[in-house]
């Protein structure tokens, strides 16, 4: 079986609603007036039976002149005394009559019922007959005649009396019932507008700017109606929806861009090293290094190249680690005596270098020691590396973060490289880092992994032919109040 409502719209559904509540509507008026009517009717009727009696007074109208009313049926000559405003009278067999009585309680005209109309082979002669006729002379009136036989004269008495009140009060109960209509009808329509002006329109434009969404526009944006409204929550919590999968794809499209960067930059940084020890590889198998210093070196090459590789993939898989979720052994950790470590250590494998230590006293923070130990010791080390001859550690703290600064004097970066220092591969000058040792660009963005892990930030400020300055920034929260920190300055 199919079901129709599938394919309707919620508009359509509305307005056949409505149409269905108006003609319900109309269907009880109608059921009304035609029950009221009834009752009406029923209750002239009841009057009938009150007003009929013998028929009275000779001096009546007869419809024949030929014809003399019986005097047997006219024995009530109080009758015509009496108020009443009915209709009275004989019908005989031949269909002519005998009005022997007319209302006396209005002003009466010469408007009659229409018993000419009467078919006397159809009257009952045993039970009383209802009738609805016509006037006589106007078509305006209509009356109701109750008929009874009389066995001993073989006649019929009729009783008559006017349907105007009963057709009045059908006609005002119409008129009201269609003034009722009239204004349910009008205030549905206006529902009816409403509704679809406040919910199903927006919903249809809703409907329409989401086509244009699935089919790749993202600057389009849902309006619902006025405020309050439940389109024009919809619409908020739409676009807000749509605002952050704008924003997902965006950084999607980013880390795309980055992660085809960064494989092609690990391609290039272990493109070196690989080539540089096939190359050794291939003069010892043809036995181009005859000599034994040759040797020596090709092998000595060889393994600092391979030890560069071995230091490249930790870097990469360090910063895999950090792309994930880290895990951080925090513990209440002395920040300045974590720094003295490392200027001692730097100082003690680069005498080339000055290190200094700026502090006013512990600075303590919830850390994982080991990993903030690394992050202060790739900027101390990338300071000695490429910048001058003074590095300066200066540890600071305040009530909710503690800061460590490294100054070098260094030639410093451009602007367009600063703001990049921190991405994974960048270098400020790649030449002589790699003269120096060596260098993968990941030593910032491993650092800069770290202090994101904990919560806090890390920046870089450069000067061409000043130097550079990294800030690094951790959030405080101790753990424990007055807890001894796990490292402390000897």
């Amino acid at each position: 079986m199919i079901d129709v409502r599938a394919g309707m719209s919620l508009r359509a559904r509305l307005l056949i609603g409505l149409a269905i509540v108006a003609a319900i509507a109309i269907g009880v008026a109608v059921t009304v007036t035609v029950t009221t009517h009834s009752y009406l009717v029923q209750q002239l009727d009841e009057r009938l039976d009150s007003y009929s009696g013998p028929a009275s007074s000779a001096a009546g109208r007869h419809s024949d002149s030929s014809t003399a009313p019986s005097t047997e049926l006219n024995e009530d000559t109080t009758a015509q005394e009496r108020p009443s405003e009915a209709y009275t009278g004989i019908l005989f067999t031949d269909g002519s009559y005998f009005l022997g009585f007319e209302p006396n309680t209005t002003d009466g005209d010469d408007s009659v019922p229409d018993l000419d109309a009467v078919d006397t082979s159809t009257l009952s002669t045993t039970d009383a007959t209802y009738l609805t006729l016509d006037s006589t002379d106007s078509d305006d009136y209509e009356y109701r005649v109750l008929l009874t036989y009389n066995d001993t004269f073989e006649v019929w008495t009729f009783t008559a009396l006017s349907m105007q009140s009963v057709h009045d009060a059908t006609t005002q109960l119409i008129a009201i019932e269609a003034l009722g209509i009239i204004a349910l009808l009008a205030g549905l329509s206006l529902v009816a507008l409403w509704v679809i002006r406040l919910g199903i329109t927006p919903m249809r434009q809703m409907v329409d700017a989401s086509k244009q969404i699935a089919e790749g526009d993202m600057s389009v944006r849902l309006e619902g109606a006025s405020a309050g409204s439940e389109s024009h929550d919809l619409a908020i919590a739409l676009n807000s929806m749509i605002g952050r999968l704008t924003a997902s794809l965006a950084e999607r499209e980013r880390s795309e861009a980055k992660l085809r960067e960064f494989v092609a930059d690990a391609s290039h940084e272990l493109r070196t090293p690989l080539t540089t020890v096939l190359g050794y590889a291939q003069l010892y198998r043809l036995g181009a290094l005859a000599e034994k210093a040759e040797v020596d070196d090709a092998w000595n090459r060889t393994e600092a190249e391979a030890g560069r590789m071995k230091r490249l993939v930790e870097e990469m898989l360090e910063l895999a680690k950090f792309d994930a979720l880290p895990e951080l052994q925090r513990v209440d950790t002395d920040i300045t005596a974590l720094a003295a470590e490392v200027v001692g250590d730097s100082a003690a494998a680069d005498a080339e270098t000055e290190f200094a230590l700026d502090a006013t006293g512990p600075a303590v923070a919830a850390v994982d020691p080991d990993k903030v130990r690394q992050a202060v010791l790739n900027i101390v080390r990338n300071a000695a590396v490429h910048g001058g001859h003074h590095v300066n550690v200066r540890v600071s703290s305040t009530d909710g973060a503690v800061r460590v600064a490294v100054s070098d004097d260094g030639p410093g970066m451009t602007p367009e490289i600063a703001a990049r220092a921190t991405e994974r591969f960048v270098r400020g000058d790649s030449s002589r880092s790699r003269a120096k040792g060596g260098g993968s660009g990941l030593g910032l963005a491993i650092t800069a992994a770290i202090v994101d892990a904990h919560g806090g930030t890390l920046s870089v400020a450069s000067t061409v032919g000043e130097g550079t300055t990294v800030t690094l920034t951790i959030p405080r929260a101790p753990l424990t109040t007055g807890a001894v920190p796990v490292l402390t300055q000897s």
